[in-house]
């Protein structure tokens, strides 16, 4: 046989041969594709569980760190923030105009991903980005970031109020909640984004389903069984896959400390209650509770008793309500009961069996012992809860209700229970109040505190306002201010609106000095939440500076009864004030007599003396009587006097016989705008007259 002959048959055998082998590679290059493709999805899950996890942890770090200010915790809390942000530096450096792929590398690496996913990780990036579900996946992503950047200024926020020589606990505590609640927005994104990968990977098991068998009919039977094979290890990877996503959903409804239910899952759980008791004459119910004064244990024992005791409580819970309730940890050492098929009646009878189960109970820990009880709300769920949103609030107000009045209770919710309607007005007049202060939503008007008598001759007295604040309602009208501070001291917003009139009132103080007017001095009442905050002394300091006025233009009234109450710290921010060169003058006194002790220890410029003794100071020998007492001892410390409620001239005139230095009230002046208040005055000249009418009236 010849040589070409040899050649031609070798050609002829092999024909058949290189369709066969351009197959078997193409589909053998298709399958590796995909299984790459498959692990690359894999490496996303599992830096998706890398995420969770350690933002999961600094969360909950920052929660500890809040309660007690440890800085370990909060070094803590910064290193388990560092795997979220340096993923997030990951993805940043990816989607750049002109991608980053070192700094990728090195950010996802310092965030704990194994070196043997990283190079997938990228290439999956920027070779899918912009597919329409991974796209998706990208924005929640990103989206996901945002909170994380905010959970870290908000622990800075936290770390430096701290920092501070007297940190303000119910700052920290508002910067706490807030953190919870960015928390509570995270977890669904982290779902979110499971379950886009998971479809993800369904999607490309599925187009592996029908390329691979299209592929393996033209090849030979060692073809079949290598599609198959890649076909088994496909369906393995989907699995895992969905094994994964399924762990990171009930890690998304799901209380890591309890096993209960979290907010989302209970949330969603009591929707479908109260969709189905819509639609039915099923009878459910609810029971909202928290436990009392576990910040002792935390405080005393540190918060892994108190979690310790959260799981007891749980369980022992759980256990007493029965397979048929559902039961859900809504934060901290709040509890929920979902009670399908009891009525009201049949919901209070097993609250109070909670509650005398939780009273029996004792928490022991390292040699301590902890006595627990619990305040519960009982809710029927019928037609008039409408949503979600208002069968949780209902319950908690009566949780409130039986908290607020004595703890170790259980509060069953009426409409026209007085005591609830009073909290549910508060709660609304908060949501006012914040809207006010975000949007300048208050105004500042004057009242004249009237000299009676001038003993500088040729110099005109002194002129003096107080400011009062009103709020500015959806009409235009003003609203009082007792309508909404009750509301404003209960939930703690009280420091706010303070600053915000020194803040306003320094800032019409500086109008009036643009005008070309002579300054007053103008009294701004503060709270007894304001009176203990060190760092408000600094604020007014800052006002003054930044509007270019003396301290002598302000001054400030706080009531006797917070004087007294808090004296230590009162008398120091008094000091400070004064000697920023404010005056002080002491609010509502004569209230509590027995004060009269401690007015030596208060560094004070005037004794404003309560209207209830004032009102019928000309006809009533009693009062007559505390008021000479007063302007008495007032004169002998060198403190000057003021008379609240002026309503008549009678009392005026009997005012200025006693001695009393300075009137106030709507016979005096009524309340007006600081401008109209301040022209009316400049325009009725010196008032130096009036204890001499005064006292002519008073003798005839």
């Amino acid at each position: 046989m010849s040589t070409s002959s040899a050649h031609q048959n070798f050609r002829s055998a092999s024909a058949p041969v290189w369709p066969l082998v351009t197959i078997t590679a193409l589909m053998l290059a298709v399958s590796m594709a995909s299984v790459q493709v498959v692990s690359w999805t894999r490496a996303y899950d599992g830096g998706l569980a890398i995420w969770v996890g350690a933002e999961n942890r600094a969360a909950y770090d920052l929660d500890e760190y809040s309660e007690s200010g440890d800085e370990a915790i909060h070094a803590r809390f910064r290193r388990e923030l560092t795997v979220p942000l340096e993923l997030a530096k990951a993805r940043m450096a990816l989607q750049a105009t002109h991608p980053d792929r070192q700094l990728a590398r090195r950010s996802f690496l310092a965030a704990g991903i194994p070196r043997e996913d990283v190079a997938g990780l990228i290439m999956m990036f920027t070779v899918f980005h912009r597919h329409p579900l991974l796209r998706r996946g990208v924005d929640v992503w990103t989206q996901a970031d945002g909170y994380v950047s905010q959970l870290e200024r908000l622990g800075a926020q936290i770390h430096e109020e701290y920092a501070r020589a007297r940190p303000d606990a119910a700052r920290i505590a508002q910067l706490a909640d807030m953190a919870a609640g960015t928390q509570a927005r995270i977890a669904p994104l982290a779902a979110d984004f499971g379950s886009i990968v998971g479809r993800a990977a369904r999607q490309i098991v599925a187009l592996l389903m029908i390329v691979l068998p299209l592929v393996a009919a033209g090849v030979v039977a060692a073809g079949v069984i290598v599609c198959r094979l890649l076909g088994y290890r496909a369906r393995d990877d989907a699995r895992e896959l969905r094994e994964l996503t399924g762990r990171l959903e009930h890690q998304a409804t799901h209380d890591s400390l309890t096993g209960l239910a979290n907010r989302r899952g209970f949330e969603s759980l009591l929707a479908a209650a109260i969709d189905a008791r819509r639609h039915s004459q099923q009878q459910a119910a609810l029971l909202y509770f928290d436990l009392d004064q576990i910040k002792v244990v935390n405080d005393s024992c540190g918060h892994a008793a108190g979690d310790e005791l959260i799981r007891q409580v749980a369980w022992r819970v759980q256990r007493l309500a029965g397979e048929d309730a559902t039961m859900g940890r809504l934060g901290g050492d709040e509890f929920a009961l979902l009670l399908p098929g009891t009525s009201g009646d049949g919901a209070m009878e097993l609250a109070e069996r909670i509650r005398e189960l939780l009273a029996e109970q004792r928490f022991y820990w390292n040699g301590k012992t902890f006595a627990v009880s619990a305040s519960i709300g009982v809710l029927a769920l019928d037609h008039n809860v409408p949503s979600v949103a208002e069968a949780l609030s209902a319950a908690d107000q009566a949780c409130y209700v039986a908290k607020d009045n004595g703890r170790n209770r259980v509060q069953r919710y009426h409409p026209d229970d007085s005591e609830l309607q009073q909290r549910r007005g508060q709660l609304q007049w908060v949501e006012r109040l914040q809207g006010a202060l975000d949007r300048d939503g208050f105004e500042l008007v004057a009242q004249e505190i009237r000299p009676l008598a001038w003993h500088r001759k040729g110099q005109p007295p002194a002129r003096r306002f107080e400011l009062l604040l009103r709020m500015i309602g959806a009409d235009g009208q003003m609203i009082a201010p007792m309508a909404f501070i009750p509301a404003a001291e209960r939930y703690g917003l009280m420091p706010r609106i303070d600053r915000w009139v020194i803040a306003r009132a320094c800032r019409e103080l500086a109008g009036l000095r643009a005008g070309g007017r002579t300054l007053p001095t103008c009294m701004i009442n503060l709270s007894g939440a304001s009176a203990s905050d060190p760092g408000l002394a600094d604020y007014v300091a800052d006002c003054l500076r930044q509007n270019g006025l003396d301290g002598a233009h302000i001054g400030f009234e706080l009531t006797e009864t917070v004087a007294v109450g808090n004296l230590a710290a009162c008398s120091v921010l008094m000091s400070r004030l004064r000697g920023l060169g404010c005056l002080i003058a002491l609010d509502d006194f004569g209230t509590g007599m027995s004060s009269f002790s401690y007015l030596r220890n208060l560094p004070i410029d005037l004794l404003k003396i309560d209207r209830a003794f004032i009102r019928n100071v000309d006809t009533d020998p009693i009062d007559h009587a505390l008021v000479e007492t007063i302007q008495r001892i007032g004169g002998i410390m060198g403190v000057r006097t003021v008379a609240e409620g002026v309503e008549n001239e009678q009392v005026l005139g009997t005012l200025a016989l006693i001695g009393v230095d300075f009137a106030q009230g709507m016979h005096v002046r009524r309340p007006v705008p600081l401008v109209q208040m301040y022209e009316e005055v400049a325009g009725s000249g010196d008032t130096s007259h009036v204890r001499r009418v005064g006292l002519r009236q008073a003798r005839s």
